[in-house]
């Protein structure tokens, strides 16, 4: 209930001002001309008002110093910053009086142990004091900016309990001393100092768990605070240098046993090791949902291309893979981010060298812009053959800096976009029918009429080659040694090298039945004999 007041508060008062501020301009323009001539009264002096309630949810917070100026954020951070140096000094006082125990029980001198502990236990009680000071102070001004009082709302919530509350606080008092009477005496006991210094060594070792709990509840909250801060143009870097100086914990390698407790603690506290183990599943499970929400938009994606768009399968890969990637880098960031990762100066970071790695990679975005002129144009898809960049194979898949062929011998080869793009492209599969080039030679002396229309017999017999277009058979040239005849029939593409090697295997064999001659290159060799007697020159041919 007292909450619920509290968070009504603080949202009026952050919220309402924007209205008192159009309720004053409307009257200021009914003053008369001579109030207008009066001096202007001095600013009122910012005060914080987000410190009443020091464990105010994080959520809370947010939405509290949204509206807040940049003026009026100083003073809230200001204000968080002087709960966490206090509790950074506490949190210091109980590691001094670790220390100082530690002395109280290595010595053999009682009267030095009990001074030890005096002092350990006046360094905290001191520490204490002042934060507790610092806490009432900022408590008291935002009261007092938000004119409520909560301690006298609280101190009556319901007539019906009033009865009650006198021996409630009573018995609670009388509690309250009982444990501190008690505290003394163990702490300062004169019965057994060893006894006394190890008592009050936990004590301390319990108080530092809790104290680092709460210093690590102000630093998020601070941390809120700053982030608002940043937005809207506050310099925030000593105050997250702070936070940075003063978290963690630290141990004393020098005592084992309160070495152990630290960590210890650190793991059964619920600002240490209960929230670093919900971070980590947090992040394990933002991750998981990554996965599948990216594996699942990528289907989405490749099914609207190719139902809705019909582009390219080599585009669709590359479209649908790159929106899986981008997912998978923003699920990632997330992930990170829920390990309470700060992610502002990583991206930072990115953005101071794009510069560099931009003329660092001019060759890769050449590949880049090469690979977006090759989606654009379309001149090959995945799965068609093709001649590009001095490669010829089958293309398999295709991203922004190069293109993976895998040849007809079973090689990968990985091609430049840029080496495609700026040379020659011959696609060999684009189109479903092919024309197969063959050529036939034979002898001078054999019947070139017969042969042809033994190619043709072969081509008509073959279930492969096309009727349209007609295949040609004719005789193309008259070389040195031979008669070549030329045969161009049509086949479907997928058809092309099985037509060219059984054409070219029954023509051979029809060739040796027939008695035709498939003649080898050859020259003639005239060879001249001078007979002596005569003079005479006898020539000799030969081949």
């Amino acid at each position: 209930m007292r909450f619920s007041k509290l968070f009504l508060i603080l949202a009026v008062f952050c919220f309402v001002p924007g209205l008192q501020v159009i309720a004053q301009d409307s009257k200021t323009k009914k003053t008369d001309e001579s109030k207008q001539e009066q001096p202007s009264q001095p600013t009122k002096e910012l005060k914080p008002i987000t410190t009443l309630d020091a464990s105010i949810p994080l959520d809370q917070l947010k939405i509290m110093v949204r509206p807040l100026t940049k003026e009026e954020l100083e003073v809230e951070a200001n204000a968080w910053f002087q709960l966490l140096r206090n509790k950074a000094r506490q949190i210091a006082a109980a590691r001094l009086g670790v220390k100082r125990t530690n002395e109280a029980i290595t010595t053999t001198d009682e009267q030095q142990a009990l001074d030890s502990l005096k002092k350990a236990e006046l360094v905290q009680q001191t520490v204490d004091n002042i934060a507790k000071k610092t806490e009432e102070k900022l408590k008291k001004q935002a009261q007092e900016t938000l004119g409520v009082n909560l301690d006298e709302s609280a101190a009556q919530p319901d007539e019906s309990l009033a009865a009650q509350k006198p021996a409630a606080a009573e018995s609670q008092s009388a509690e309250s001393q009982s444990k501190e009477e008690e505290k003394t005496e163990v702490a300062v006991g004169d019965a057994d100092p060893t006894r006394s210094a190890e008592a009050m060594k936990q004590q301390f070792l319990d108080s530092l768990m809790k104290l680092q709990d709460e210093r690590t509840a102000l630093s998020d909250r601070l941390e809120v605070v700053l982030n608002s801060l940043e937005l809207k143009g506050g310099d925030v870097g000593t105050y997250r240098k702070y936070i940075v100086a003063v978290s963690g914990i630290e141990l004393d390698t020098t005592d084992a046993s309160t070495s152990w407790a630290g960590i210890k603690g650190w793991i059964v506290s619920k600002e240490g090791g209960q929230r670093w183990l919900w971070n980590l599943f947090r992040f394990l499970f933002i991750l998981l949902m990554t996965w599948l929400i990216a594996k699942l938009g990528s289907a989405v994606v490749s099914w609207l291309l190719d139902r809705k768009v019909r582009l390219t399968q080599l585009a669709e890969n590359l479209i649908s893979g790159t929106i899986k990637n981008v997912i998978f880098l923003i699920g990632f960031a997330v992930a990170l981010a829920a390990l309470e990762v700060d992610m502002t100066p990583v991206l930072a970071a990115i953005g101071a060298t794009g510069l560099v790695v931009g003329l660092a990679l001019q060759g890769t975005l050449s590949n880049l812009a090469s690979g977006l002129m090759i989606l654009i144009n379309r001149p090959f898809d995945v799965g068609d053959v093709v001649t590009a960049g001095g490669v010829t194979g089958t293309v398999r898949q295709m991203n922004l800096v190069s293109t993976t062929f895998r040849t007809f011998d079973n090689q990968t080869i990985h091609v430049p976009n840029n080496s495609i793009w700026n040379n020659v492209v011959t696609n060999i599969t684009a189109n479903k029918v092919r024309r197969v080039d063959l050529e036939f030679s034979i002898g001078y002396d054999d019947d070139f009429e017969q042969a042809e229309n033994i190619i043709k017999e072969v081509l008509e017999e073959n279930e492969l080659v096309l009727k349209d277009p007609e295949a040609v058979v004719v005789v193309h040239a008259l070389t040195d040694s031979s008669v070549n005849i030329v045969c161009r029939p049509w086949a479907k593409t997928t058809d092309w090298w099985a037509v060219k090697t059984s054409v070219t295997r029954e023509v051979k064999r029809r060739f040796d039945l027939a008695g035709i001659s498939i003649p080898f290159p050859q020259q003639d060799v005239h060879v001249y004999s001078v007979d002596e007697s005569n003079g005479k020159k006898t020539a000799l041919t030969g081949k």
